[in-house]
């Protein structure tokens, strides 16, 4: 099954505002990066001499943010503890207005820290601090009693497992029973032998050798893989197993043996650190959007193929995802475009304009596009050209150039064409289309917007939108 970037471009518009519940084992990464130059003279050890120091969330804190930069609301549930690590993680997390974080603090263990040593971009070690016990029956209840009081305004849960002994198997069960109470889908990421933990869950997430260690045997072929997934599938109640299968791609199999395979995109492999958070992420948006597992496993591959090749615990944005798709450019020029604004005004239709540079299209460009879009009848966008975004952002931008960046808008739903100007401001573009509305997103004043007095001397008006939480492209290059 091939997918076009205009039905993915939808599939993530549908995503847009559903709330997701996230439960699980909440980590803080960090990595040290370095040069290494010479062997210590202590022990034949590489000395890194340490450049950079970044943390970012891992673990569910990680599937969190992969949610949210794909445009969910999220829940998120998860231990901490009463450490350094967990104040970090706190507010990593609380910085993401999407994210409502509700960390169950325990004194008796510490916060998960996983730290990566990287000599040149490449991992050299990594140094675990974390308590693999389980967590207490008390704990377990604190955790069932807040996601029970979130789970009504939920779409989908994920069930994000790493064995670190926040989701016991009862707990897993009571959890999956509660969703399933309020008609909230299940798709869990597992990281045990044992997988009827995973009772009735919507969807299952192993790996080859999750899959290996369940069934305890090797197996290789898809065929081999098929016949695994579906048996376990079936003896679970599990609706579908989605095997990831690292170079290979995606395997997904319902519980009544049917199968589809996704072959791994061609991408250069940087780093694979919570690549499959990106998935399980992706595939917990598709279920929010009211879209099947099969057209999931085509948005999955895609968006682990872009996390795959950044550095760190990555997350990925529409932007990126559609981009990946060779999105075809429509004819950008502003006077194709004017021509096109004349036949729609000639047929009575409202023309909306709305401008930016919508490099890295993130979800609160797709939020300001739809609320214009809900101002007329036709919505053209206005695009800075990559001259433009240089002396607007910066020589390090745009990160996608203006061909690719209006092949993206042009795939969205809410935009019916696109037009390329190279100046600072719109002024000129906006004069060769006299639009009917402008619509801005931001803290503007209306008599503030460039081009509003054209439209208003014509009848027409400006309209302003409030951002939407804090994203940014700044912030999506910077993970």
């Amino acid at each position: 099954m091939v997918m076009d970037a205009t039905t993915i471009a939808a599939i993530l518009g549908q995503m847009q505002g559903r709330r997701a519940l996230v439960i699980g084992d909440v980590m803080l990464d960090q990595f040290v990066d370095g040069e290494v130059k010479r062997i210590s003279p202590e022990a034949p050890v590489p000395v890194l001499g340490k450049t950079n120091v970044r943390q970012m969330p891992g673990g569910a804190a990680n599937v969190a943010c992969n949610l949210v930069r794909l445009g969910l609301n999220v829940s998120l549930i998860g231990v901490i503890g009463n450490d350094d690590a967990g104040q970090s993680l706190t507010t990593e997390m609380t910085s993401l207005s999407a994210i409502a974080f509700t960390p169950i603090v325990a004194d008796d263990r510490p916060t998960s820290l996983k730290t990566r040593f990287r000599a040149n971009g490449q991992q050299i070690l990594r140094v675990d601090d974390e308590s693999l016990a389980p967590i207490t029956d008390t704990q377990s209840a604190q955790i069932l009693e807040a996601a029970k009081s979130q789970l009504g305004a939920a779409v989908v849960m994920v069930l994000s497992d790493y064995a670190k002994g926040c989701l016991s198997p009862s707990l897993l069960g009571d959890l999956t029973k509660a969703a399933k109470d309020h008609g909230v889908k299940v798709v869990a990421d597992p990281k045990r032998a044992d997988l009827s933990a995973y009772q009735s869950v919507d969807l299952l997430t192993p790996n080859l050798a999750e899959l290996r260690l369940a069934c305890g045997r090797e197996i290789d072929t898809l065929g081999d893989i098929t016949a695994v997934s579906a048996t376990i599938a079936s003896e679970h109640n599990i609706s579908a197993i989605l095997a990831t299968l690292s170079a290979r791609g995606m395997l997904l199999v319902t519980n009544d043996g049917g199968a589809l395979h996704a072959p791994a995109t061609a991408r250069d492999v940087f780093d694979v650190s919570g690549a499959g958070d990106t998935v399980i992420a992706a595939l917990a948006g598709v279920y929010a959007a009211g879209v099947d597992a099969v057209e999931g496993i085509m948005l999955a591959n895609i968006a682990a193929g872009v996390a795959v090749g950044k550095s760190g615990t990555a997350v990925v944005s529409p932007g990126e995802i559609i981009a990946q798709i060779a999105p075809i450019t429509p004819d950008t020029s502003v006077a194709y475009n004017a021509e096109l604004c004349t036949k729609w005004r000639d047929s009575g239709q409202k023309i909306g304009f709305a401008n930016g540079c919508f490099d890295l299209l993130h979800p609160g460009h797709m939020y300001l596009l739809h609320a214009a879009r809900q101002k007329c009848d036709k919505l053209i966008v206005g695009l800075n050209s990559d001259a433009s975004v240089k002396r607007l952002k910066g020589a390090s931008r745009p990160s996608q150039n203006a061909e690719l960046r209006a092949a993206i808008l042009a795939a969205l739903p809410d935009v019916d064409a696109v037009a390329i100007f190279g100046e600072d401001t719109p002024l000129d573009l906006v004069t060769a289309l006299q639009p009917d509305v402008i619509i801005k997103g931001g803290d503007y004043a209306p008599e503030d917007v460039v081009g509003g007095d054209i439209v208003r001397a014509r009848g027409g008006t400006v309209e302003i939108i409030n951002t939407l939480g804090s994203h940014s492209t700044s912030a999506i290059i910077s993970t």
